[in-house]
């Protein structure tokens, strides 16, 4: 028997006979993990709105204070370059809850007022998945999704998404009156920004249960993509406040959790929809705006505490989760697959691309992008290059961007304003040398051999995924 697990194990969902007779059988490692998986219920998954994969502690930011999404990586395991496939809530949010990049899942931008977009008939979500496994499934928080039919959730309380005692509370109260097997949906709204004018972040009193973590402007390191300017240090504070507001509802689903004798059969995925909604990110498929943060928490990890190598996306968390629950799916392929097999190993083969694929962020920023990230390469194909940029509406009135333009500033942090607007059809980005993709390498000779074979992957998997945007626009095709 072959002790290596199939690349595409969760495509169509695990069968509980074929789980069963691995168990039975097998003697390897992985046979463990399978019988484990095969016993295991219930599934929360934790977002936080809009922050980058360098805004938490355990990845290396020394300023802000997450000690709970800390201990839930140092009992699990942190993802080290894991992706958004889309900088845009609503539409990452239809990839998380469908196994489906945006150009095959139909919610193309924002569901809400007139953007008025919404995943396709076809598309079934993994709420509904559950629910024909015997699941009682829960979203507390932001939903951000339509229409809401498609996703049968049996408890959706009201309330604040950024009181995050309130919806503790609600989720202990979910897990103490769940008698099935359940799917706990956490979706906080921090740190997205609660204003446009002004600094645009941070909490402004205490809620009941929670005191305001207080940072100084001064302290705050400026990413690169950013002007180091008092005014975006002044913004990142209160951003960082309102992270470890989140980080301390997070905190407390993990205790009640544990309380509720849940700790050692329920799989705890923590990560963002997004990266800060700040131009340059938001948006965008550069890293500060798809790279998030990604910790995963199985039961009985032998490995815990390490840092995995693979380069994953909110298309492997569908599947992940029909793995760990064995719930049966195989209507149609979805776009990626289980991380549970390679969980505990720090460098995965295979595991070296991850596909994004964005439309728009509202019905006003329409610029389809697709791109191809690797190990040291990133290749994004700008099918509107045309068309100047449109900035997110939420984002073109911030501060950042109105002060930049109101000095006539030629820059945005490393980047030029001018290569930010007006984009080439590909960008090419050696990331090892440049990780705020400052130099587009596509028209470089040198690397002429990885711009091609980057390209004909990048078409080889949208073709086999029957992208509608290959149907006019090819990224060697000019003039269209």
């Amino acid at each position: 028997m072959n002790d290596k697990p199939p690349r595409l194990l969760h495509a169509a969902g695990l069968r509980r006979n074929v789980v069963a007779a691995w168990c039975v059988l097998s003697v390897t490692l992985y046979s463990a993990y399978s019988c484990h998986a095969a016993a295991a219920k219930n599934v929360v998954l934790m977002i936080s709105d809009n922050q980058t994969w360098f805004d938490v502690g355990c990845y290396g930011n020394s300023v802000v204070q997450t000690p709970n999404i800390d201990r839930l990586a140092a009992e699990g395991v942190k993802f080290e370059t894991s992706f958004a496939t889309t900088a845009s809530c609503g539409p990452s949010r239809a990839v998380i809850y469908s196994g489906l990049l945006t150009h095959r899942n139909g919610q193309y931008a924002h569901p809400h007022r007139e953007h008025n977009q919404e995943i396709r008939p076809d598309v079934t979500t993994v709420f509904a998945m559950l629910r024909a496994n015997g699941y009682r499934t829960a979203l507390i928080g932001k939903d951000h999704v339509r229409p809401l039919d498609k996703y049968p959730i049996d408890f959706k309380p009201k309330g604040s998404s950024r009181n995050v005692i309130q919806m503790a509370a609600a989720a202990d109260r979910f897990m103490a009156e769940s008698e099935k097997p359940f799917f706990l949906v956490m979706s906080f709204s921090d740190p997205h920004p609660v204003s446009i004018d002004g600094k645009g972040w941070g909490v402004p009193s205490s809620q009941d249960g929670y005191r305001p973590v207080q940072y100084d402007p001064g302290d705050v390191k400026t990413p690169g993509f950013l002007p180091d300017t008092a005014e975006v240090r002044e913004g990142i504070a209160g951003y960082y406040q309102q992270i470890s507001r989140m980080d301390f509802g997070v905190g407390r689903v993990l205790q009640s959790l544990e309380q509720q004798g849940h700790k050692d059969d329920t799989l705890v995925i923590f990560t963002a929809d997004h990266g800060t909604s700040e131009p340059g990110a938001m948006g965008t498929h550069y890293e500060p705006g798809v790279r998030v943060p990604f910790v995963v928490y199985r039961p009985g990890l032998k490995n815990w505490g390490i840092t995995n190598t693979a380069l994953v996306a909110f298309t492997d968390i569908t599947p992940t989760i029909l793995d760990w629950t064995a719930t049966e799916f195989d209507d149609y392929q979805l776009h990626g697959r289980s991380i549970l097999p390679i969980l505990e190993t720090r460098r995965p083969e295979d595991w070296d691309h991850a596909l994004l694929s964005h439309v728009g962020h509202d019905v006003f920023a329409y610029y389809p992008m697709r791109t191809l990230r690797g190990p040291r390469y990133k290749l994004i194909w700008n099918v509107n290059y045309r068309s100047e940029y449109p900035l997110p509406v939420d984002t073109i009135q911030r501060r950042t961007w109105v002060n930049a333009r109101k000095s006539k500033s030629q820059m945005l942090g490393a980047r030029s304003i001018e290569a930010f607007l007006h984009r080439s059809q590909l960008e090419l980005y050696d990331l090892q040398n440049d990780p705020w993709e400052v130099n587009n390498l596509a028209h470089d000779p040198a690397l002429r051999t990885i711009l091609d074979d980057s390209v004909a992957e990048l078409v080889q998997r949208l073709e086999t995924q029957r992208d509608p945007w290959l149907r006019k626009y090819h990224p060697l095709t000019t003039g269209q």
